[in-house]
């Protein structure tokens, strides 16, 4: 029971920056259910957040559509591992988007859960360091790098007018002093709503 109250919880504040139908919120429900069958397989999520992982994770990822400016531009999702955030997003609306993870069998299960969106979803099985210079108008991550390894990669693949959106932890500030050492660029900060502790980052103009 209290795993549907937080389900409903999450869904309602989902609803408040972004329309959602009912095949959208079947499709959540069968990515979580995928992902919980699997979780023993791969430990994407630690077991203390699995009764909470509408909040904790699913409303966690969602959050960065308030920040999207363009559905239907190109994205890519650094790190995806289980698809956070690039599924939850891509089921949420984003046209398309390129999940880019070096393991194997984390890929494979990218690829069965790609089919619980209608929108386009690329798979790269690959290191970062790897991958072709592919061009994006806006880059995600979360929980995968420090900022400034994060800035490396996304100034690799991001198109000069593009932004990043990363998902960070309570160590921000002392992230954006390292990075400020090797680049330069513009940000803004936003709090999460899933965590005091956490914020969201929205970087562009990297030199």
């Amino acid at each position: 029971m209290q795993f549907e109250i937080k389900k409903a919880a999450a869904l309602k504040e989902i609803k408040k920056f972004c329309e959602l139908d009912n095949s959208q919120i079947k499709n959540l429900e069968d990515f979580v259910l995928l992902l919980l069958q699997e979780n023993q397989n791969f430990n994407f999520i630690g077991n203390s957040t699995i009764e909470d992982i509408w909040n904790r994770h699913i409303l966690d990822c969602a959050q960065l559509l308030r920040f999207i400016e363009n559905k239907n531009a190109k994205f890519a999702d650094l790190g995806s591992g289980a698809g956070f955030p690039g599924i939850i997003l891509s089921i949420l609306g984003l046209r398309e988007i390129h999940l880019i993870e070096k393991a194997f069998r984390k890929c494979e299960f990218l690829r069965r859960a790609k089919l619980f969106s209608q929108k386009r979803i690329f798979i790269h099985q690959t290191k970062l360091e790897e991958l072709a210079a592919i061009e994006f108008d806006c880059i995600t991550s979360r929980a995968l790098a420090p900022l400034d390894q994060l800035l490396t990669y996304s100034k690799k693949f991001l198109k000069k007018d593009g932004y990043c959106l990363f998902l960070k932890g309570k160590n921000l500030e002392k992230e954006i002093e390292l990075a400020k050492k090797t680049f330069q660029f513009e940000y803004q900060l936003h709090s999460s709503l899933t965590s005091s502790e956490s914020n969201i980052i929205k970087i562009s103009k990297i030199i």
